[in-house]
């Protein structure tokens, strides 16, 4: 159902850890219409909570949204926004997943910065929930073999990282201060690389040239997410948030493949028609002896060790909120598979 202004709904107090969850939420979602968004809302109407939904375009919201009496859509650029209704808690998707410096700081970071004076203006400010990035993490300081987990420190040479990794940063630090200088509740959620139907290109496998990939390494553990483990986790933590929790953690899969596990799945799709073996370490080499100057993220050396290094990732702090993957990773891929065109090529 569609609004022309932002009405004003219930609110539930933050009463801290303990609490009960409550039996429905007034969730307020942006980026409602993308890949995991549109998961998202299936799984919060599922579980009984009503939702407000910011997106940019709203004919691209399908049409049983318009008619449900549990969600209200508002159309709008997030960063002319002035005013949201009242909500329990702000689930915050929208980002922008290319483009360069400018894009990137115009609809990651000041969207979010946007989002969060209006909802911090409300007669009671609502918790938050971030859907962030692994690409924040830093690797310069990690050997081959080691666990990713919450306590793995934060990229510290982002202006040689890509844009969406210095966009992310960027985002969790307004949220982060925000959240604390209003003392209100904020879940932060470290989403891994998200695959599921008509999605299973990650640039954790390497290089792809048209029929070709360029294997960069075939060793270590792929940080994915599928796509409804990853809603699931968001619509914990918005429940975890409500209740008056905050925390970070990270989102991938318990049942996670190798890079060699994953690329021999995705062969079915007939792509890649030809692998070329390429060790990341000479382009490491490369990078060292250029000062990580040139252009390409893959010729500077803490992208290039954060997509290829080969590491492990935990997701123990993700199943302590009471998340469960659906099923393992076999059954996923073949699931994936069935809905994905052959001969798909990778998109980035």
């Amino acid at each position: 159902m569609r609004d022309e202004a932002p009405n004003v709904g219930s609110s539930v107090k933050h009463e801290g850890k303990g609490a009960d969850a409550p039996v429905s939420l007034r969730l307020l979602i942006t980026g409602a219409t993308g890949y995991l968004g549109r998961e998202l809302v299936r799984q919060c109407l599922i579980v009984g909570h009503h939702l407000t939904l910011i997106v940019r375009d709203a004919s691209a919201c399908p049409i049983e949204w318009e008619i449900d009496q549990r969600i209200e859509i508002i159309e709008g650029d997030l960063v002319e926004l002035k005013a949201v209704p009242q909500s329990d808690v702000v689930l915050h998707l929208a980002a922008s997943l290319a483009g360069d410096a400018a894009t990137q700081q115009r609809d990651t970071v000041e969207a979010s910065r946007s989002l969060l004076i209006a909802a911090l203006r409300t007669e009671t400010p609502p918790a938050f929930v971030l859907a962030s990035s692994m690409a924040v993490y830093g690797a310069m300081g990690l050997r081959p073999g080691e666990v990713v987990d919450e306590t793995t420190p934060l990229e510290d040479a982002a202006h040689l990282r890509d844009t969406y990794c210095r966009a992310k940063l960027g985002q969790e630090l307004l949220f982060s201060t925000a959240a604390s200088d209003a003392g209100l509740p904020l879940q932060v959620l470290r989403i891994g690389a998200i695959w599921g139907p008509g999605r299973l290109w990650n640039a954790h496998l390497g290089i792809g040239l048209g029929p070709a990939l360029l294997r960069l390494e075939a060793a270590g553990d792929l940080p994915l997410a599928h796509l409804r483990h990853a809603a699931q986790a968001l619509r914990l933590a918005a429940e975890a948030a409500g209740r008056g929790e905050s925390a970070v953690v990270n989102v991938v899969d318990s049942d996670l493949p190798s890079r060699a596990q994953y690329l021999a799945a995705h062969r079915k799709t007939g792509w890649p028609r030809l692998t070329l073996p390429l060790p990341w370490r000479w382009l490491e080499i490369v990078a060292r002896l250029t000062g990580s100057r040139l252009r390409s993220g893959l010729l500077k050396t803490p992208t290039l060790r954060y997509r290829m290094l080969p590491l492990c990732y935990d997701n123990a702090a993700l199943r302590r909120m009471g998340w469960q993957p659906e099923a393992g990773f076999d059954d996923l891929m073949e699931e994936a598979l069935q809905a994905t065109p052959p001969q798909e090529a990778p998109r980035g």
